[in-house]
């Protein structure tokens, strides 16, 4: 009787955790999509082509439709079944995390020019157009090798309730070290340098002249501290499922546990990444609104008004 109440204890918790999830995933696609082409249509028209920090902005938007033109079929494999091919499974995955890395590495290299354009601007000039344009172009090669083992190992299980389109699979010791350099790659390394550059950045410049006169380094900051409250739901999942592995022998039932929660809560953690996708666009809009504001005000003053 105890094991028949757990069972319909977590498929409660899994249809709930589901409801939440097609709710946080629809709001991001109905949001992140037309607010990210606004981004990429206002960057294009109304700003300099010169602007490397625009490029990676850009490079976010970008990165971030790509993510979310993802979502219908996630809503309906939520809601319904998974009634694709394997192809499309192992696609998604694909696409969903060469985003994710694309937008990590983004993220990070808004930290990295800022700090360098502010205390080291000649360095940073010597890179040129040229550089700067293949920096762009390894960080997407390098999204694309970071995310290639989760299409590899994408599957369809069937199961009674249907079938599922899995992330990973093969033993333990092979997903324990995705899942690690997953989180070492896509979190911890990245947060490290931007904590390091942000850090040497404030330590040298005066903070309330910095934050007050440099609009582009607001908003890359603002970026910043939503990639790191969205995606750390994310990577606190790995470290449980990590956890899990790593006890199985030792404490087969604390395993368990750890295993039961990481699956009810998987699917909201996700979800957060892809709201993130869709917070980006608003944050453009306060700053772009305040640039725009500022040159209405500019050519008011020239003319005489």
């Amino acid at each position: 009787m105890q094991v028949l109440n757990d069972s319909i204890s977590n498929i409660t918790s899994i249809s709930v955790g589901n409801q939440v999830s097609t709710v946080l995933l629809s709001l991001s696609f109905l949001i992140g999509i037309p607010g990210n082409i606004v981004v990429v249509v206002v960057i294009l028209r109304h700003f300099k082509k010169d602007n490397f920090t625009l490029h990676l902005m850009l490079n976010l938007a970008v990165s971030d439709i790509l993510c979310l033109i993802s979502l219908p079929v996630w809503i309906y494999y939520l809601n319904v079944d998974w009634i694709f091919s394997q192809a499309l499974c192992q696609f998604l995955f694909f696409l969903v995390f060469t985003s994710m890395y694309s937008g990590v590495l983004t993220v990070t290299m808004m930290s990295v020019q800022r700090y360098l354009v502010v205390l080291h601007r000649n360095q940073w000039s010597k890179l040129g157009r040229k550089g700067e344009k293949l920096l762009l172009f390894f960080l997407w090669i390098f999204a694309f090798i970071l995310s290639s083992p989760v299409a590899v190992r994408a599957y369809i299980v069937e199961k009674r309730q249907g079938e599922y389109c899995q992330r990973l699979s093969g033993v333990d010791q092979e997903i324990f070290a995705i899942l690690l350099c997953e989180t070492l790659l896509g979190f911890v390394l990245p947060f490290s340098i931007i904590v390091s550059s942000y850090y040497w950045l404030h330590k040298k410049v005066n903070q309330t002249a910095f934050f007050s006169n440099h609009r582009l380094t607001k908003l890359v900051t603002a970026i910043v501290v939503t990639f790191v409250i969205f995606w750390l739901p994310v990577h606190v999942i790995n470290l449980v499922k990590i956890l899990a592995i790593a006890l199985k022998s030792a404490n087969p039932l604390v395993s368990a546990q750890l295993h039961s929660f990481s699956s009810l809560s998987k699917h909201i953690a996700y979800s957060f990444t892809f709201l993130n996708s869709c917070v980006n666009p608003l944050l453009y809009a306060c700053t772009f609104r305040q640039l725009f504001c500022k040159r209405g005000e500019n050519r008011d003053q020239h003319s005489g008004l």
